[in-house]
């Protein structure tokens, strides 16, 4: 109205009627993310021409898995370099949310370590907004809570890549370099078996003691942490064969064409249990790591008939591995 704005004149009107949890929202653009009160599930509010006012939507329904049955406590939002929201529900599970409202884009991601997400939190530190996070984790026996950061996937080299959790890196300051094949100070990781990852090259996993793990050849840069498995497996085949998309048919992918950028360590199967290795040293000099790959590369697949027709690309070693698409060859019984 034309009145003044003063406490008694304040005219709230609902929007919806869906509540939010105590969770505290965050502002996206032109666009809200809330918790809901209650099913654990995050919805957007943005405001609508065509209805005049505001509308609420589930952002979750998609990937319904990773909320039923669960509770949101707490979420964060990163702008650079990419757009996520971070979210930590409580089975201790960080959940990643890459979202582009004006593109209509959002596509949900689960981070498990070993241990428990407990709170996060993002800050802008130069050109990117870093994530913290709080994690507890059972070391030698005894309930440890760590801070943590996310660590900025931008690397030039790849000695420089670090794909580890709860990890620390040597001989990365500045200052003179010299190999080593001994690395202390992990006495935040004693007992756990840890991936190491020297000069780019990958090495057996070993087991913490007396806070020190030793390599049987010296590098001049480590990165040593806790195994990360990053895994993704398409959803069921579908094909228009007589109009029924192939239902009710077994299905049998012979053959994967992946194109992946800046990426190597790259495994491909029909499930977990059958996964197929693409070799991609060529040329390296001897001594030197395998170099990252951007381009399509084939993999043939081991045999397995099933109803799906389901691939699984699975990353098990301290590497970046960047999928940009996938193209199979893919056998239909009658």
């Amino acid at each position: 109205g034309s009145e003044a704005l003063v406490a008694s004149s304040i005219n709230a009107r609902p929007q919806s009627y869906i509540g939010a949890s105590s969770v505290w929202p965050l502002v996206i653009n032109n666009s809200l993310l809330y918790c809901a009160n209650r099913g654990g599930h995050i919805r957007e509010m943005g405001y609508s021409f065509q209805s005049n006012g505001f509308v609420t939507g589930d952002v979750s329904l998609r990937a319904a898995h990773l909320f039923d049955g669960m509770e949101i406590v707490d979420m964060a939002y990163a702008k650079a370099p990419y757009p996520i929201v971070w979210a930590v529900n409580d089975k201790g599970s960080l959940l990643g949310f890459t979202y582009i409202p004006e593109q209509q884009i959002g596509a949900w991601h689960r981070h498990d370590t070993g241990g428990k997400f407990v709170a996060c939190a993002v800050i802008p530190e130069g050109a990117e907004d870093s994530l913290y996070v709080v994690v507890s984790r059972i070391i030698n026996g005894q309930t440890r809570r760590y801070i943590e950061r996310l660590q900025s996937r931008r690397f030039e080299d790849l000695s420089d890549a670090f794909f580890v959790d709860s990890g620390k890196s040597y001989g990365t300051g500045d200052g003179p370099h010299v190999k080593a094949s001994e690395f202390s100070g992990l006495d935040h990781l004693e007992g756990k078996t840890v991936s190491i990852l020297g000069d780019g090259a990958v090495f057996p996993q070993q087991v913490v003691e007396n806070g020190t793990v030793t390599i049987d050849q010296p590098v001049f840069k480590a990165h040593i942490g806790l195994p990360i498995v990053a895994e993704m497996k398409t959803l069921p085949l579908a094909a228009a064969i007589d109009n029924a998309f192939a239902q009710g048919r077994p299905k049998n992918v012979n053959k994967a064409w992946i194109r992946v950028q800046r990426s190597s360590g790259i495994f491909v199967g029909p499930d977990e249990n059958r996964l197929t290795e693409f070799k991609q040293r060529t040329t390296e000099p001897l001594g030197s790591a395998p170099a990252l790959k951007s381009e399509e590369v084939p993999i043939t697949v081991s045999p397995s008939w099933s109803d799906g027709g389901q691939l699984v690309v699975r990353q098990l070693s301290p590497l970046p591995l960047t999928l940009v698409s996938m193209t199979t060859e893919v056998a239909i019984g009658g």
